[in-house]
């Protein structure tokens, strides 16, 4: 296949020159076994101190760090068909039976810790030590669906499974890949040389920095620069520096129990594309937007990492790779504008005709050979189609669905009413559903937010939390039983209180 690196390069500068010198920024990075073949370096790593970006500026990485704990557990002999219950005392029963590899695969139906957080009224900005969050994985209460059934992110069991490990993560990872530059810090508050700050626009207020108090776990705490990934992606991909064998290990397809293939692996997710084959995965923190693509037949790579919340750099990571392949993006999908709900079930969707909100979690329309609107991340799978009443059908999750409009002027169920109690992660939650449409929100005893009506037994809620916003459902799954409903977390119930 014939690259072109000038196209690649071109397609990058087009794509960060908005972002000013004075601001916030980043890097894209292409290359292949020679090195760097093109850098792409705008905006400021550090407000606060005038410090450019550049190569060799370390980031928090986010979720590109699962593949290399996946690397790490591997080499370690870590059984993937092994039950979490075996390698982490005192789960629930549900929780202990979800293997391995379909917790680490994100078809295990683990609840993510840090989105029932936010549904219970804590924010992402909470500190929570390693201790205490374990502790908090231990009183989940349920699954958010069997096991090998649907595919939705979590982080969860990264956090579980490091927790196995039998020495620190930090540790293990320089042992048997010594010398990558790899930071693995306990929190935020650790520093790091030279770390890039992440940040956030907040309109009429300018720049602000992004906050994270969890204890960072294998699912998303590694930091490095630009450079550093890049070596690590050329070893992997060669199969050098004790990492023989791993590729195919790492992205060997992840299957549902009837057998369809997911096309997420371990840490690693193949864009469902034709043409050369493509493994990447990105990375968001408060304040960074960062992602890796991988075409391993080619022995190339684009890297995107920026300091600057609005970045959308899994699009960005792959119009430079169509521009240095020929690789053909799908065209724009479009379905129609509207909410959308499940009849007798929890699921809903928020289309803006190019776009659909997937239980909250955001995702481009591609209009897909079948027919039908997909997306282009493995782990929020969908295909949709509008059906000739209106309706949207097709699957979620790769689960079979229908889902109805929902009409402007759609009444609140009054079943919904009144005060709710609810009790997970160890924590007592509290929620008021008024008359007038308002809900009083856990965590939030002052303020009143209005509610948007889904039909039978359901409603749309949303919380601000800077600098996004979270949205969820509220689904009567039983008379005395509230389940909050969103992509990640869908177990919390409250009772009527």
């Amino acid at each position: 296949m014939s690259l072109s690196w000038q196209q690649a390069a071109s397609c990058a500068a087009e794509l960060v020159s908005g972002w000013a010198a004075d601001e916030p920024g980043g890097i894209v990075l292409g290359f292949d076994a020679s090195g760097p073949r093109f850098v792409e370096a705008r905006g400021l790593a550090s407000i606060e101190h005038d410090l450019p970006f550049g190569i060799a500026t370390p980031t928090r990485l986010a979720s590109i760090t699962k593949h290399l704990f996946c690397a790490v557990a591997l080499r370690e002999g870590m059984d993937m068909a092994a039950p979490l219950g075996v390698l982490v005392p005192g789960l629930p029963e549900a929780v202990a039976a979800v293997p391995l590899g379909r917790a680490l695969g994100m078809t295990g139906g683990l609840p993510d810790l840090a989105e029932s957080f936010s549904l219970l009224g804590l924010p992402a900005s909470a500190n929570f030590s390693r201790a205490t969050l374990l502790e908090m994985a231990r009183a989940l209460p349920g699954l958010n669906f069997a096991p090998g059934s649907s595919i939705s992110y979590s982080n969860t069991g990264y956090r579980l499974a490091e927790s196995a490990l039998s020495a620190p993560f930090g540790t293990l990872l320089e042992r048997h890949f010594p010398g990558l530059g790899l930071f693995y810090p306990e929190d935020e508050t650790t520093p790091v040389p030279n770390l890039a700050t992440g940040y956030w626009r907040d309109a009429g207020r300018g720049w602000r920095r992004g906050r994270y108090g969890l204890n960072y776990s294998a699912s998303g705490g590694l930091a490095c620069s630009a450079e550093a990934l890049m070596r690590w992606s050329l070893r992997l991909m060669a199969g050098e520096g004790g990492t023989a064998g791993l590729w195919d290990a790492l992205t060997r397809f992840g299957t549902l129990l009837d057998g369809r293939e997911t096309g997420y692996g371990l840490g690693l997710s193949r864009v469902p594309l034709e043409g050369p084959v493509l493994w990447g995965h990105g990375g968001s923190l408060p304040g960074y937007k960062n992602h890796l693509l991988l075409a391993p037949e080619l022995g190339t790579g684009v890297i995107v990492l920026s300091n600057r919340e609005e970045t959308g750099a899994y699009r960005m990571s792959l119009a430079v790779m169509a521009a240095l392949t020929g690789l053909a993006l799908p065209p724009p999908g479009r379905l129609p504008a509207g909410l959308f709900a499940q009849a007798d079930g929890p699921l809903w969707v928020d289309s803006t005709g190019d776009s659909l909100f997937l239980l909250g979690a955001q995702e481009a329309l591609s209009e897909g050979p079948d027919g039908l609107v997909h997306g282009l991340q493995a782990h929020l799978a969908f295909a949709l189609r509008a059906a000739p009443d209106g309706a949207l059908e097709g699957s979620l999750g790769h689960q079979p669905c229908r889902l109805l409009p929902v009409p402007e002027d759609a009444a609140l169920d009054p079943r919904l009413l009144g005060d709710w109690v609810g009790e997970g992660l160890g924590c007592e939650a509290r929620l008021t559903i008024a008359e007038d449409g308002r809900i009083r929100l856990p965590g939030q005893p002052r303020q009143w937010a209005a509610l948007r009506p889904l039909g039978q037994g359901k409603a749309l809620a949303e919380r601000a939390s800077p600098p996004s916003r979270s949205r969820f459902a509220l689904w009567l799954a039983a008379p005395d039983a509230l389940r909050l409903v969103s992509q990640r977390s869908r177990m919390l119930t409250f009772r009527r209180g």
